[in-house]
């Protein structure tokens, strides 16, 4: 993997994990009421800590490397192949999953949409960045032509 494909990894990270924080902004009230907790419930779980936020950054780049490997394997190196991977194994693996665990769990279908849509949105992002990344062009030397 090149350096500028680990770049737009860890930009493709960061993307995903800012958009879980909007995401998670916004449908505070139905996520809170799905997991069965208060935000004073949460806020005195977590005690300021930063270790969630950091096990969540983790996770999320391990998905987006795991993706981008994919993406390199499955010849899926455009901005639209990355965004179709990311949707597929969002939906294939990270929904189903959910689907399962929730299931089991008596969860809510609101909060299996919850986690499930930042999951399809979040992977489908990240293929976006990670295949529309497209490495700078070779700078030649004063009067020569760049090789292709």
């Amino acid at each position: 993997m090149t350096l500028g494909r680990h770049l737009a990894v860890w930009i493709a990270s960061i993307v995903f994990f800012v958009l879980g924080a909007i995401w998670y902004s916004v449908v505070q009230a139905p996520w809170l009421a799905g997991i069965g907790k208060t935000a004073n419930e949460i806020a005195s779980a977590h005690a300021a800590s930063p270790v969630p936020y950091v096990v969540g950054f983790v996770a999320i780049l391990v998905m987006c490397y795991t993706l981008a490997w994919l993406m390199q394997r499955l010849q899926a190196s455009t901005l639209v192949g990355g965004l179709r991977l990311g949707v597929i194994v969002a939906t294939g693996f990270m929904a189903a999953t959910l689907a399962l665990n929730y299931g089991l769990e008596a969860r809510s279908v609101t909060l299996w949409l919850i986690d499930s849509v930042y999951a399809v949105v979040g992977l489908a992002l990240a293929g976006a960045i990670i295949g529309g990344w497209k490495r700078a062009a070779p700078v030649a030397p004063a009067g020569e032509t760049p090789a292709p």
